[in-house]
Parts: structure tokens; C-alpha cells; sequence
């Protein structure tokens, strides 16, 4: 390998491998009674969006394999900086994440970039209690709290199942200091990040596209609250109306109940977007018995 030359490597930015130029090339070698080695240190740039990386490989006469025509093919150990997370895959929009999920999800990430899988079993053990208090699950152990964040609807019986593995494999280095095998972590951050992902990646764009089944007050209220403020309605309207066809998304076992609580939240002041005008419309018209609903305007600024 030499300077200019164009080479494959994984590209951590990237998330594939990629084309990358060698920008510097270094090598040390040397002798010990009958055995040889050498290495060389390498700086290269990705070509597709141009993350600069260094790695190292290092051979030695002692370590080599032999080809079908009796060649001597030496083994190459390399060591990349930073370390590569090909294989690893990842999460997107990870800046979602709560904060401190994120925070034991990306220590256990350096483990396994660095071949720590016992404290990387640790790591993914700990994600999974992160989560669990994050959610505000309670209970003895991480057993209980797994089983009580499927029985709250929050993960599937599959995912339930598939947690316990991890947990196990969490347990096993936590208490008898044994390392899970690569392949194991793998497949248990994987997990992980599917769990991570659709729990919490891309909130901002599922909040904004996609009609969401509303089941509290709270989230009714942020609804009927970005319709008024996107003033999408008419200058006097009924808390019915301003719902429209977005009741179908609604709890209908709650929906009178919310609507209740919004329309209080207006007489007492609390909700300030928002005035009953019913007595207005009420004594501009000659029919007294035709408005049966509250009607409302939006305040002025």
C-alpha cells in the first residue's frame, strides 16, 4: 500500500464500505532470533463524504495460512482509530433518544467497538433498566420490570421474551464475570436498537405526519391546541367542529370526558387560547333554543 493508492475500508460515517485514499503510509518492521514482523500505519480518507481515519496492520512470520498452491498467505491484524462499527449498525435520529438512555446505549457501544463484550453485556443489560425507568417501571429486579413493561403495552410478549435473553446474558457478566460471545452481543444490541428505535427514533417526523391514536387528556389537548394556533378553523366554532374528523383518533370511551375538561379549562381561565361566546351568538339570534353546544372564538392578542 502507498500514497494515492485507492483501497475498500469501512466508513463509520459512512455506515458502509467505502472507497478511501491513502493520504499517509508509515512502516516499522524488525527481527527477534528467527521471527520477523512488520507494520504499517495508515491514514486514510473516505471519498465518498471524506472522514479521515487511521488504522494500523501488522503481520509477523510466525502467523500465516497457505493457499491451494502451497503459497504462504500471512494473517494481518488490524487495529482502526476510531474504533470500526462495521456490523453494528445504527440508530437514526439518535439526538431523540432521552438523554439518558442515549448516554448508557453509547458507553456500551464503545465496549463492543473495543472488544469488551463482558462490560458490553453489562452495557445492554443496563439499556434495558435505563429504559425501564425512563418509562417509570418499577419493581424488585430487571425480571419484574420487563415483565411490566409488556403487561403496560409498551413492548410486545416477543420483545418481553427477547429482553430476558439479554438480561441473562447481562446477569451472567454482571455476576460470574463471563464474557458473551461476539455473536451474542451482536445480537442482542440489534435488539436493543430495534426496541430504542421505534420507541423513541423519529418522533419528530411520526408527530408530524402521521395520525397517532390519542388516549389522553394531555395529547387531546396538544392536538386541539396546534389547530388553533395553525388557525385552520372558522372565526366562531364549537369544541366539536374544531375536532372534526380528528374525533375517529380519539379515545371515544374518554372523549366527553376531555372535551369536559378542555371546555373548564377555558372558564377558568387556564386555557388562554380560546373565549366562550355562546351568550354573544345566543342574543344575536331570535331562535334561543338552536344552539345546543358552547361556541368559541379565538382570543386576540
Amino acid at each position: 500500500m502507498k500514497i494515492n493508492d485507492k483501497v475498500k475500508n469501512f466508513c463509520n460515517e459512512c455506515q458502509h464500505e467505502t472507497w478511501h485514499y491513502v493520504l499517509f503510509v508509515e512502516r516499522t518492521n524488525g527481527s527477534c532470533e528467527e521471527i520477523s514482523w512488520s507494520k504499517d500505519f495508515i491514514v486514510l480518507k473516505c471519498a465518498g463524504c471524506d472522514n479521515v481515519c487511521f488504522k494500523t496492520e501488522a503481520s509477523d512470520s510466525e502467523s500465516y495460512d497457505v493457499d491451494e498452491f502451497g503459497n504462504w498467505i500471512p494473517d494481518i491484524y488490524e487495529e482502526h482509530f476510531p474504533a470500526s462499527k462495521e456490523g453494528l449498525g445504527n440508530i437514526e435520529n439518535i439526538y431523540e433518544i432521552p438523554v439518558s438512555i442515549k448516554s448508557i446505549y453509547s458507553e456500551t457501544i464503545k465496549a463492543i467497538t473495543d472488544g469488551c463484550y463482558t462490560l458490553a453485556g453489562i452495557g445492554l443489560r443496563a439499556t434495558i433498566e435505563a429504559i425501564c425507568n425512563h418509562e417509570t417501571i418499577t419493581g424488585s429486579n430487571l425480571d419484574t420490570k420487563i415483565k411490566r413493561l409488556a403487561s403496560n403495552g409498551l413492548i410486545s410478549k416477543d420483545d418481553e421474551k427477547k429482553l430476558h435473553a439479554i438480561r441473562f446474558i447481562g446477569n451472567d457478566a454482571a455476576h460470574d464475570v463471563k464474557a458473551p460471545l461476539k455473536n451474542q452481543v451482536i445480537i442482542a444490541l440489534k435488539i436493543i436498537q430495534h426496541l430504542i428505535s421505534s420507541k423513541y427514533g423519529m418522533q419528530d417526523e411520526i408527530n408530524k405526519y402521521l395520525e397517532l391514536p390519542i388516549s389522553t387528556y394531555e395529547e387531546f389537548k396538544i392536538m386541539l391546541n396546534k389547530k388553533i394556533r395553525n388557525g385552520i378553523i372558522s372565526s366562531t366554532f364549537t369544541l366539536q367542529t374544531l375536532i372534526g374528523k380528528d374525533k375517529r383518533r380519539v379515545d371515544q370511551n374518554n372523549i366527553s370526558t376531555f372535551i369536559q375538561q378542555y371546555e373548564s379549562e377555558i372558564q377558568d381561565g387556564t386555557n388562554q387560547l380560546l373565549e366562550d361566546v355562546t351568550s354573544q351568538i345566543q342574543a344575536s339570534t331570535s331562535n334561543e333554543n338552536t344552539i345546543t353546544q358552547k361556541i368559541y372564538k379565538i382570543k386576540s392578542n
